[in-house]
């Protein structure tokens, strides 16, 4: 039930945002953690690139998703989506990126990280 769930969840981000079709497409069908990271991938490469509109559309999308969330979407919005954004962050995406991220995403973001992303 839960793996149909997450199925359905990462369906609609990819009719939502086409673009993380291919990115999530190197990877295994039933590799869905991964899919989900890739969504993360798409939203920082979007803070390293500057598109802003962009990346406040996947993380309104992420946050409002949040508030309805059955306890499997909250695992992969916080596991594979929150903890992995920044990842792969230049210092540009950073500080762009940060500021963006709404407050329930952060907060996720600082529970796991313990401090906002660093620009190294």
């Amino acid at each position: 039930m839960e793996k149909q769930e997450i199925i359905r969840f990462i369906k609609d981000i990819q009719c939502r945002f086409p673009d993380v079709i291919p990115l999530m497409d190197k990877h295994e069908s039933w590799a869905l953690t991964f899919r989900m990271e890739e969504f993360a991938n798409l939203t920082t490469f979007a803070f390293n690139e500057n598109k802003v509109t962009n990346a406040l559309k996947h993380l309104s999308y992420m946050s409002l998703k949040l508030d309805s969330a059955s306890p499997a979407e909250l695992e992969y919005i916080d596991t594979y989506y929150v903890e992995h954004l920044f990842c792969k962050a230049t210092p540009i995406g950073i500080e762009i990126g940060w500021p963006l991220v709404p407050d329930k995403l952060k907060k996720l973001y600082l529970d796991f990280h313990g401090q906002a992303p660093k620009i190294r």
